[in-house]
């Protein structure tokens, strides 16, 4: 796990994940990093759940506008962001079907591990471009074969339910984006397929070139 100080927090989850070989806040921080998000940059996170990615950004020096359907993990999140971070975040209450954001409003998106969770993704991607302003890059993520078979074996040891697999693919993702954006760059990790996305066309180039 990369260094930060005061370091972040870790769960039950990530302790058995490590023991597996594997750590979720490491890729993260990989995806970050190849999105070159900057110290002082606005982020807006979808979905905030736990907080894994909330507080990976403030170590990174971000402030951070972070929601989710529900706060019933919230307790959670702050114990990740911990108090030293608490003033770069920004925790909302939202809908990923229909976002409170003006269209192009919104330089840095960020959504990691959420498609699966939604039971209209399709919707909601559509919401994450209409926001997405032209100049800034969108990074959008979620779980590769490996790891859905690994987040199905932990929340079987740890919650004793199935983990959802939802209804849209990462891969389906990769062709809407290459529409909508200028470059498209694939980070692969052990557990996921993210795509950093910039460049985004206008209204008119997109729909000529869908």
């Amino acid at each position: 796990m990369s260094s930060f100080e005061p370091p972040i927090p870790s769960t039950p989850s990530d302790d058995l994940l490590q023991s597996w070989g594997y750590d979720l806040r490491e890729e993260y921080c990989q995806i970050a990093q190849g999105a070159a998000l900057h110290p002082g940059a606005h982020v807006l996170e979808v979905a905030s759940g736990t907080g894994r990615m909330t507080a990976l950004l403030t170590r990174l020096g971000c402030s951070v506008t972070t929601g989710d359907v529900t706060q019933e993990k919230a307790e959670q999140l702050w114990q990740r962001v911990t108090p030293a971070y608490a003033h770069q975040v920004r925790l909302m209450l939202f809908d990923l079907r229909g976002l409170p954001f003006k269209t192009g409003s919104v330089g840095t998106v960020v959504c990691l591990n959420t498609l699966h969770e939604l039971a209209e993704p399709r919707r909601s991607l559509e919401e994450l471009l209409r926001v997405h302003d032209r100049s800034g890059t969108l990074v959008i993520g979620d779980f590769n074969e490996t790891g859905f078979e690994t987040m199905q074996k932990l929340h079987q040891a740890i919650y004793g339910n199935d983990h959802p697999l939802g209804s849209m693919k990462i891969s389906e993702v990769e062709p809407i984006l290459r529409r909508h954006y200028v470059d498209v760059k694939v980070v692969l990790t052990p557990l996921n397929i993210s795509f950093i996305a910039s460049g985004k066309a206008s209204e008119t180039s997109a729909i000529n070139n869908c």
